[in-house]
């Protein structure tokens, strides 16, 4: 490629960044809105797992990823504790809070003449403005058979040929959620019946547009620079659960990557599925994923001082205004004051549970989103609809 064309591509690839992140900074202005009150004028909604999709064996014992979001703010006397609870995870975005989730469908394959056909379950990951229903598609839903009409695919006998089998799942975890991006883990795998060997799974890592339900591209996303740096991470040999080398060079596409969390901030990932048995490659991306797309507009560079007193301690997330801290050891989420980057006042003690998403808001912003979110919490949500997609011809 030359390098008029690289300079093009880069030049789009900004353009389409710079249209993603418009009206993000007013979203960054209700979070960020600094206060001079020391920790009393702050909040903190966090997304939390309750359940995983978890790797299924067999249709009976899937079922959907549970989530739950906890606004956690000072009361009128500035004692923190959970202000609102809401079961389900709720970001706040440009154009006010959006609620996001995981619908379960079962998908019917005829096959043919001389079987009855096969059911599949997929999980589809939705996201919606609260107050309306997401969409999820489908394209031949399943009807309801008795019992007695289905057998495994093996091993039948005379009678069974016309029955109905159930092989193939794939499940959907979310693991980490802004205003503007979703990571989510998707699990592909049969049950026992259909496939007796075990172990033969894949498990594939993409990244979406809150408002979009496509994966989108690294380098697309972030331009030519960050194809590079996708491209370097990528270039390492895959290894399988047991920490061996295995399969084959990776593909040349992007769109298999992750967000999670190195060295207390949002990090990128690569991880291309490479084969069975969790042969992939999975690799730190030398990429800086701007502030304005995790919504981590502070980090804590040295936790040395919080680990003097949490000795278990995994993580930390840091208030805008660094007077506040959140930390996460093997059994708890715990909140605290900051003073000169330093730990001060213990101010909630929570469970631990895996956290996806951590959204800040300072000043009179915090009780404009206590409102809200109690009103949210209140009220029952519109779960996702169904809509059935022509088939193509």
């Amino acid at each position: 490629m030359s390098s008029a064309e690289l300079t093009k591509k880069g030049i789009l690839a900004r353009a389409q960044l710079r249209l993603l992140l418009r009206g993000v900074p007013l979203l960054l202005a209700i979070a960020v809105f600094v206060t001079g009150a020391r920790g009393q004028q702050a909040g903190v909604l966090i997304g939390v797992v309750e359940a995983r999709a978890e790797e299924a064996q067999d249709f009976d014992s899937i079922h959907v990823p549970k989530y739950q979001t906890l606004w956690i703010a000072p009361d009128a006397n500035g004692q923190f504790g959970v202000v609102a609870t809401i079961t389900e995870l709720i970001v706040p975005r440009r154009d006010g809070f959006w609620h996001v989730g995981v619908k379960q469908v079962c998908e019917f394959d005829a096959g043919t003449e001389e079987d009855g056909g096969n059911e599949s379950i997929a999980q589809a990951i939705w996201a919606a403005p609260v107050g309306k229903a997401g969409d999820v598609e489908q394209q031949y839903p399943c009807t309801v058979h008795q019992p007695e009409d289905y057998a495994p695919p093996f091993g039948r006998g005379p009678g069974d040929n016309k029955k109905i089998s159930q092989c193939g799942f794939t499940l959907a975890d979310i693991e980490f959620l802004s205003a503007e991006l979703i990571s989510w883990r998707e699990y592909a795998s049969q049950s026992e019946d259909c496939e007796a060997r075990g172990g033969r799974y894949n498990a594939r890592y993409y990244v979406r547009r809150v408002d979009s339900n496509e994966a989108v591209s690294f380098e697309k996303l972030f331009g030519t620079q960050a194809g590079g740096a996708y491209a370097n991470a990528a270039a390492v040999k895959p290894h399988d659960d047991n920490g061996e080398e295995c399969g084959e060079e990776v593909s040349g596409r992007d769109d298999q990557w992750r967000i999670g969390r190195n060295a207390g901030r949002w990090a990128a990932f690569v991880n291309q599925n490479a084969g069975y048995f969790g042969c992939s490659v999975d690799s730190l991306l030398r990429f800086r994923l701007p502030s304005a797309l995790t919504g981590e507009t502070a980090v804590l560079s040295d936790w040395k001082a919080f680990y003097a007193i949490e000795k278990e301690l995994e993580d930390g997330f840091v208030s805008p205004t660094g007077d506040l801290a959140m930390v996460t050891t093997k059994t708890e989420i715990k909140l605290y004051e900051v003073r000169e980057k330093a730990p001060g006042k213990l101010l909630l003690t929570l469970p631990g549970r895996p956290i996806v998403m951590v959204q800040w808001a300072t000043g009179t912003h915090v009780q404009d989103w206590t409102a809200q979110l109690k009103r949210i919490a209140g009220g029952p949500l519109p779960g996702p609809v169904l809509r059935v997609k022509p088939a193509t011809k």
